[in-house]
């Protein structure tokens, strides 16, 4: 991201840009990778709601 020692940290968190969004995946050794076609891409604030429920250490799994 340009700019982003300029950039306040929360104006950082709540820049949703066009998010949250789902995109299809075609690139094979991605969907390889990932197990999946499609991806969601959430804004920064959502990640960040998630991770707080949690402690420190503990793994977290996303996919649905």
């Amino acid at each position: 991201m340009a700019n982003e020692s300029k950039k306040d940290f929360n104006a950082m968190m709540r820049n949703n840009k066009d998010m949250p969004k789902i995109q299809v995946v075609e690139d094979e050794k991605t969907i390889k990778k990932y197990g999946r076609t499609k991806m969601f891409f959430a804004p920064p604030i959502y990640y960040d709601k998630i991770m707080k429920k949690y402690q420190k250490g503990n793994l977290l799994q996303l996919v649905r």
